[in-house]
Parts: structure tokens; sequence; C-alpha cells
């Protein structure tokens, strides 16, 4: 009998380390699921608020939307305000505008999607289009503010780099360039807010810097 053990126990021995070695290893992958599950939140945010929507609605605005244009942005960038605002706003970002409102933005996306093309900028993303009331109060935006009745677009070019000031500073020229020239006929407003980041609509020639005033335009300057 014990020579049968002997011959027994180098296996059982070898099958439970194996078992052990399997069971840590799951165990390991367990604890590194929830980390990738959670690098993106704000995507986390939109797909737990597209669940509580009409899909059939949803599918109506970005249809209506995306029939304009020849590179249509996603459904969350048309749906999603991803400007900065304080921690208590951010259930409010998500939003549909009234049918009423829809078309009013088509304008806007082309100008945006034309310049694109046109090769002032290869990249962008939207930031902002609709900002609803309850959203515009909670972030203290202009009783006005375009983006109320669905006419701005707020975008973010992601080249050239944020880092290459000499970079910034030519699209920013060319930009400036494009309104000087083009803006009326478009009844462009542009709004220069630096790092990359611009709004644009359809609704008046006119132009703002950072501080929303025509004073602190970088397009003013480079007139005079």
């Amino acid at each position: 009998m014990q020579n049968i053990f002997k011959k027994i126990k180098p296996s059982f021995m070898g099958i439970l380390c194996t078992l052990i070695l399997f069971s840590g290893c799951e165990k390991s992958e367990q604890k590194k699921a929830p980390e990738n599950k959670n690098k993106d939140p704000l995507k986390q945010q939109f797909e737990q608020w597209k669940s509580q929507q009409d899909p059939k609605l949803l599918n109506e605005y970005y249809e209506f939307m995306t029939q304009y244009l020849k590179h249509p942005p996603s459904l969350m960038e048309l749906t999603t305000t991803r400007n900065y605002m304080p921690e208590q706003c951010y259930s409010k970002r998500f939003a549909i505008p009234p049918k009423k409102y829809w078309e009013n933005v088509v304008g806007s996306l082309k100008l945006v999607e034309k310049l694109n093309q046109n090769d002032f900028y290869q990249h962008y993303t939207i930031t902002a289009i609709y900002r609803n009331p309850e959203l515009n109060q909670c972030v203290k935006g202009a009783l006005r503010s375009k983006h109320l009745y669905n006419y701005a677009v707020d975008f973010h070019v992601l080249a050239p780099k944020e880092t290459d000031q000499k970079a910034r500073e030519g699209l920013v020229k060319k930009m400036c360039q494009f309104w000087q020239k083009e803006g009326k006929i478009f009844k462009m407003g542009l709004g220069v807010y630096g790092n990359n980041r611009y709004h644009i609509d359809t609704q008046g020639y006119r132009t703002w810097g950072k501080d929303y005033k025509s004073s602190s335009s970088p397009c003013l300057k480079t007139t005079k």
C-alpha cells in the first residue's frame, strides 16, 4: 500500500498544484476586469442614458442629422455636452433637442465639415451642440445661448497638438482669415477659446474670444 501511495502521491500533488495555479490566474484576471470597464466613465454614462431613451426617437434623430453630412459625427457627439462643467451638472449633459430645433444646427455642422474637408484641420471631435435649459442654468450659460436652440457647434481640433504653440497659432490665423473672407456669406459666428477649441454657428457674422467678448477675439486683432 505504501508503494502504491508513493506512486499516486506525486500525481495527485501535481494536479493539486495545477488547480491552484489556474485558480490564481482566474482571480488575477477578475481583478483586472473592473479597471478596463472604468476607463471611460463618460461613455458609460452615455450608454446608461441611451438605454433609458426611446430607441425609435434616437434613430430618427441620428438619421435626420447625418443625412446632410459626408462624415457624420457619432450619436454620442450629437447628444453629449463634453465641455467643462461642475460635477453636479453631469447628469444633465445628455439631451435630444426638441424636433422643431433639429434643422437649426445643420448649417453649422456643414460648415465645420467644410473646414475639415478644406484641410483647415484633419481631425476634430464635437464637444457640444444642443444644451437643454437645465444644463444651461447649471453651468450659468448665456440666457440667449445659441446652444439652447441647437444652432451652435463647439468642437476641439485634435491636430495640431496642443503642445505645439506654433501650430496652434497657425490654425487660429487660418480660421480667422476664413471668417474675415467668407464669414459674412455663411453668417458665421466664430468663438476662439484657445487650446484648439472653437465655436461655430450660422446666426450672425461676429467673433469673440475666451471671455466671450469680441474685444478678446484674435480675429479682430489680425485686422488691425
